[in-house]
């Protein structure tokens, strides 16, 4: 405090303390190989989320693939949600890594198809998320003892995980949206230290 009638030290002047939040800039704008590295971890992250989003996405009607004897697969789209009615075969039980939840992973009969279904039982009738082929790599082991098993599910494969429907995983979204934002203040600290 002054007392009165003494003068407060000009602004620039050497009685004048800096505040320590005054003149500092973020440690993006600082060092821009920062910005940059934030980017293209950001974009990877997104191309990762992508094919999650587009199914988040997707229409809620399923695409019909028939039962047996006049199965469609030629309509089957990746990354839709898709119906199938028939016979699993060859069907092996295994766990999912994350939860330890049982799952019953088998060939839907006289198809390529291979289905991922929660528990060990149920209707002959499935429905869910027709993967990626990216992702249908991750039951190769499960597709090899199947074939040990006498499936014939050639190199084509296909795999549907039932029960797995649009708008109920919200982490897609929610983690594109924080990664598009965090992207947006990256390119922005990036271009501010280029044209400064």
């Amino acid at each position: 405090m002054t007392a009165p009638g003494e003068d407060r030290p000009a602004p620039g002047d050497p009685g004048d303390e800096e505040s320590p939040h005054r003149g500092r800039t973020s440690l993006l704008a600082r060092n821009p190989v920062l910005a940059v590295v934030a980017l293209l971890l950001g974009g990877w992250l997104l191309v990762d989320l992508w094919p999650d989003l587009v199914f988040f996405l997707a229409p809620l009607d399923p695409i019909d693939l028939g039962a047996p004897g006049a199965y469609r697969l030629q309509e089957a789209r990746e990354n839709r949600l898709v119906q199938i009615r028939g016979e699993l075969v060859q069907a092996i039980p295994v766990t999912e890594a994350r939860s330890g939840a049982p799952r019953t992973v088998g060939r839907i009969a006289g198809t390529n198809l291979v289905v991922d279904r929660p528990g060990r039982g149920g209707p002959a009738v499935f429905e869910g998320r027709l993967l990626p082929a990216a992702r249908s790599a991750d039951y190769a082991a499960a597709v090899a003892a199947m074939r040990a098993r006498g499936a014939d599910l050639g190199d084509r494969w296909m795999v549907l995980r039932d029960g797995e429907r649009p708008r109920r995983n919200w982490i897609a979204p929610a983690g594109s949206a924080i990664l598009a934002l965090l992207a947006l203040v990256n390119l922005r600290a990036l271009v501010k230290h280029l044209t400064d």
